[in-house]
């Protein structure tokens, strides 16, 4: 899964590359179309199994980041066609008055999107029409007119409910108002503290209407947090009313956007998180650990993080039942620790 940092020049977007993924390299040269790094998801429930199975390595969940650099025209719509959400930084720690000299990015991303959808439906059927192309099957053209119908309307595509043979077309298009978007204020210090912002109650509002989430940090304070020893962050974010930081929210909010689970393995030599997509079966989530156990896959033994968090280990679990054998239908659920039974 790939995401994509997006926002005009100076919103801090490429200082909040460097804190998602920990990196202190220079930002892309002139001409570049992205950094890429990798993003470790936050998960407090991977720290409290470490803390219980005392591994000799701990893994969290990862999403390959993209710090993308043009931020307009068709340059921009290049860099950001195969990334599968995208996290609009606006500069609110430097907008004047009521703030749209930032704001007015968001409106200029949905109109770009919504135009180069349109565009692209619209070529497509006049090679159809023109006998230019074959379709890719029966229903292709009924479903590129209903995907039209909703441009023409002003309706982006996330906003379209597709039925089943419907969205099997929708792989074959990278149509960007599909993208999830997560909208991403960089605010001032003071700001944090008085929880006001110029543009505010724009951004609130495009959120809403637009089904975007809406996570508000400070590049300023999160630099300084980073600078700390790992005990003195929590007591410092407490001083602005937080418990986790904002690089910590935004890496758990494009995962959520993807709509990503993770679910754990365990063990003295490893403790580590594995990303499927929600709805994955407990065979198909096997082999996201090895190709040979999904192959071989007979059983699954799940219990859930929150049971083992209630007995207290293992062993409490298999005592008081809570400890499951799931075949390979079974849907994993978020939060699942497996042990994978296999014959090859």
């Amino acid at each position: 899964m790939k995401i994509g940092l997006v926002g005009r020049p100076q919103t801090g977007k490429t200082t909040l590359f460097r804190l998602l993924t920990q990196s202190r390299g220079d930002s892309p040269g002139k001409g570049a179309s992205s950094g890429v790094g990798v993003m470790e998801v936050p998960d407090e429930r991977i720290r409290w199994l470490s803390d219980l199975f005392k591994p000799e390595k701990t893994i969290y969940a990862r999403i390959d980041l993209h710090d993308i650099q043009p931020y307009k025209g068709q340059e921009f719509l290049n860099a950001v066609r195969n990334m599968d959400a995208l996290v609009l930084v606006l500069g609110c720690f430097m907008a004047q008055g009521d703030g749209s000299d930032q704001t007015s990015m968001i409106d200029d991303l949905e109109m770009e999107f919504h135009i180069a959808d349109l565009a692209s439906v619209e070529g497509r059927l006049e090679r159809l029409a023109s006998k230019k192309t074959k379709p890719l099957g029966p229903s292709e053209e009924p479903f590129l007119k209903k995907c039209k119908d909703s441009l023409d309307a002003g309706i982006p595509l996330r906003k379209v409910s597709f039925e089943p043979h419907e969205a099997e077309y929708l792989s074959n298009f990278a149509f960007f108002t599909l993208k999830p978007v997560i909208l991403a204020p960089n605010v001032s210090e003071e700001s944090l503290v008085s929880k006001d912002y110029p543009g505010k109650d724009y951004i609130g509002q495009k959120a809403e209407e637009g089904g975007y989430p809406l996570v508000i940090f400070s590049g300023e304070v999160e630099e300084e947090i980073a600078s700390l020893p790992e005990p003195e962050r929590l007591s410092f974010l407490r001083e602005y009313g937080l418990e986790e930081t904002g690089v910590s929210r935004i890496a758990r909010a494009s995962y959520a956007a993807l709509g990503l689970i993770s679910f754990f393995t365990v063990g003295s030599d490893e403790v580590r998180a594995w990303t499927i997509k929600d709805g994955t079966t407990a065979r198909a989530a096997a082999g996201k650990i090895h190709t040979d156990l999904e192959k071989g896959f007979i059983r699954a033994e799940v219990v859930s993080y929150r049971d083992l968090r209630e007995c207290g280990s293992m062993k409490a679990c298999r005592d008081k039942g809570q400890i499951r054998l799931e075949g390979k239908d079974y849907l994993v659920k978020d939060g699942d620790i497996m042990t994978v039974r296999f014959n090859v």
